[in-house]
C-alpha cells in the first residue's frame, strides 16, 4: 500500500486538507470572536438608543445576581452616572457603581475586580447613560459561538476525505480498466494498447509501451519465420534421404545392414514428422486475420478418425464420437485445416498416452456463442503442476515411454489463441484423478 500512487495522493491531500482545516478553523475562531464582540458592542448601542426614562428605573443591579455565563442573552447593566451624590440607600442597593468621569463612546472599564465593556452617552436630563456588560460574559458567548463554528469545520473533514477517496477512484478508473484489460490478455496477445479515454499524462507512457510491444512483435515474427523457413529448407533433404532409404531397401544386403537401415528409416520418419509439426506451428502462429467460414465438424472428425484408426487399432483403443444435434456446422474464423489440426493433435495425444484397450472419446457441443470440443482419454492423466508446461514447445512429460516431438498441444494452443478461444486440461475421472480431458472453446460467429 505504501507504494500505491492512489494511497500516496490520498494521504498527501488528506494531510493537506487537515492542516488547512485547522488553520481555517483557527482563523475562523478568531474572526468569529471579533465579529461577536463587534455585534455585542452594537447591541449595547442599540439598548442605549431605545432607553426611555419613562419605562426604565435607573441604577438597578438585579440583573447581576444571575451568573450563568453561557446565557446567550448575556447580562447588561444600565446606570446613570455623573448626576451628583447618590443616596446611601441607592449606593448600598447597587453592588456595582461606575465612575462619573467616563468619556462618551465604547470603552472598557475596570470596576473593582471586574472588567466591563461599556457604552456611554450623555443623558438629556443631565449626567451620562452607561450600558455595560461584563467582558467575561462577552468572551464566554464569543468563545461558545467560535467553538461551534470550529466544530462545524472539523466535522466536514471526514466528509471531505471520503469525497476525496471517491474522486480519486473515479479519476483513476481508466488505469484500473487498463490494468484489467492487460491482465485479461493472452500471453501471445501483443497488439498495441489503446489510449482511448486515458488521461493525457499517461499518453507518453502508452506510446512508449506500444513501441516496446511493436519491437517484441517484430522479434517474434522473425523467430516464427525463421522456424518456418528452417522447417521448409529441411524438408527437401529429408525427403531425398527418405527416397534413397526406400531404394536401398530394394537392394540385397546382409540382415544386420537391413536392420540398421530400418532404424535409420524410423529416424528419418521422426525427423519428417517433426518438420511437419514445425511447419504446422509456424502456419498457425503466422496466420493473419481471416473471414468467418462454415465448417462441418462431423466431416472433420471422420477424416481424423480415418487417419488415426490404424494407430488406435495397434493399441486396441476404441474411438468414440458424440455430438449434439445443433453441431451440424461451426461458423468461426477457423478454416477446415485448423479444425483438422486441432482435433487430430488432441486425438493423437490421447491415443499415445492411453493404456492398451482404453477409450478415446470426442464430444462436440455448440450454441449461439461457443463451439466446445472435448477429447477424453483413459490414460494416467496430467497432474496440476504439468498442465501449464505441456503447452510449451518441445516439452514432453518424462516417464511415459511415448515418442513424439512435444509440439502437438503447443500447435493447438497457437491456433486457439489466434481464434480468441481458450483451452483447458482436467481429469476425466476427478475422483480417481485419472484420465485426461482437454476442452477447447472457440467463439461461434454468424455469417
Amino acid at each position: 500500500m505504501l507504494n500505491s500512487l492512489k494511497f500516496k495522493l490520498a494521504l498527501v491531500m488528506s494531510v493537506t486538507m487537515l492542516v488547512a482545516a485547522i488553520l481555517i478553523g483557527a482563523v475562523g475562531y478568531q474572526s468569529t470572536m471579533h465579529d461577536v464582540h463587534k455585534l455585542q458592542d452594537d447591541h449595547l448601542r442599540t439598548i442605549a438608543a431605545v432607553i426611555d426614562t419613562g419605562r426604565f428605573t435607573m441604577n438597578q443591579a438585579d440583573a447581576l445576581e444571575s451568573a450563568d455565563l453561557e446565557d446567550p442573552d448575556g447580562h447588561v447593566l444600565i446606570q446613570l452616572v455623573d448626576t451628583g451624590p447618590q443616596p446611601t440607600s441607592v449606593q448600598s442597593r447597587n453592588a456595582v457603581r461606575f465612575p462619573d468621569n467616563l468619556v462618551d463612546g465604547i470603552q472598557t472599564v475596570q470596576v473593582g475586580q471586574t472588567e466591563w465593556r461599556a457604552f456611554v452617552k450623555p443623558w438629556p436630563t443631565g449626567g451620562k447613560l452607561v450600558v455595560a456588560q461584563m467582558t467575561e460574559v462577552r468572551d464566554e458567548i464569543a468563545r461558545h459561538v467560535g467553538q461551534r463554528t470550529e466544530v462545524r469545520i472539523l466535522v466536514i473533514i471526514p466528509l471531505l476525505i471520503i469525497l476525496l477517496t471517491l474522486m480519486l477512484n473515479w479519476m483513476l478508473r481508466p488505469l484500473t480498466r487498463l490494468a484489467a484489460e492487460l491482465n485479461a490478455r493472452q500471453a501471445e496477445d501483443i497488439h498495441p494498447i489503446s489510449d482511448a479515454g486515458l488521461p493525457s499524462e499517461l499518453l507518453p507512457f502508452i506510446s512508449s509501451a506500444n513501441t516496446v510491444l511493436h519491437r517484441i512483435a517484430n522479434v517474434l515474427e522473425q523467430q516464427r519465420r525463421f522456424v518456418a523457413d528452417a522447417a521448409h529448407e529441411l524438408r527437401s533433404p529429408l525427403t531425398a534421404l527418405t527416397l534413397q532409404t526406400k531404394n536401398l531397401t530394394l537392394q540385397d544386403m546382409p540382415d544386420e545392414a537391413r536392420t540398421r537401415l530400418g532404424e535409420f528409416g524410423h529416424g528419418l520418419k521422426r525427423a519428417n514428422d517433426l518438420v511437419d509439426q514445425l511447419l504446422t506451428m509456424a502456419r498457425a502462429q503466422l496466420a493473419g486475420p481471416r473471414n468467418e467460414q462454415e465448417v462441418k465438424l462431423d466431416n472433420v472428425v471422420r477424416t481424423v478418425f480415418e487417419e488415426l484408426m490404424p494407430y488406435a487399432d495397434l493399441k486396441n483403443i476404441h474411438l468414440g464420437y458424440l455430438q449434439n444435434q445443433n453441431t451440424l456446422a461451426a461458423t468461426s474464423a477457423a478454416t477446415e485445416l485448423d479444425w483438422v489440426t486441432i482435433i487430430r493433435n488432441l486425438v493423437d495425444n490421447a491415443i499415445r498416452y492411453s493404456e492398451p484397450g482404453g477409450n478415446v472419446d470426442v464430444a462436440i457441443h455448440s450454441d449461439d456463442t461457443l463451439i466446445v470440443i472435448e477429447v477424453q482419454d483413459s490414460g494416467p492423466g496430467i497432474v496440476l503442476e504439468e498442465r501449464e508446461r505441456v503447452f510449451d514447445p518441445f516439452y514432453r512429460i518424462l516417464g511415459t515411454g511415448q515418442s513424439g516431438s512435444g509440439l502437438g498441444l503447443s500447435i493447438v494452443k497457437s491456433i486457439v489463441v489466434t481464434l480468441h478461444g481458450e483451452i483447458t486440461i482436467g481429469f476425466a475421472d476427478q475422483t480417481a484423478r485419472r484420465g485426461t480431458v482437454v476442452t477447447v472453446r472457440i467463439p461461434q460467429m454468424r455469417i
